[in-house]
């Protein structure tokens, strides 16, 4: 009974260091894919914090057609007018998604 007591005793005084040894999910944390993606689209508003473009299917992503906001870097991409075809690129970031660049269609 003895030895019960002092292998209880034992385990309990190790388990903290058993548990914070082990490595912890947290959501807040999550480490995001910054792959970039590349796609062509009509810009439809702009201001320093997002840009709302009208792009077509974005395959790799397993998106359909869409109007989306798109979050601006920092400092903010150059200035173009509504209804301009644009090409553009960006990555996920916490948050939403964010330009790296944008460029008018040279089609």
């Amino acid at each position: 009974m003895r030895n019960l007591l002092s292998v209880a005793v034992f385990s309990l005084l190790l388990s903290p260091v058993v548990l914070a040894a082990e490595p912890a999910a947290s959501h807040s944390a999550a480490v995001h894919d910054t792959a970039v993606t590349h796609s062509q689209g009509v810009l439809k508003a702009w201001n320093s914090h997002k840009v709302s473009i009208a792009h077509p299917a974005i395959e790799s992503l397993g998106w359909p057609p869409m109007t989306m906001n798109f979050l601006q870097p920092q400092p903010p991409l150059a200035a173009l007018p509504a209804d301009t075809p644009i090409e553009f690129s960006f990555r996920q970031v916490d948050g939403g998604y964010q330009l790296i660049a944008l460029s008018a269609s040279q089609q």
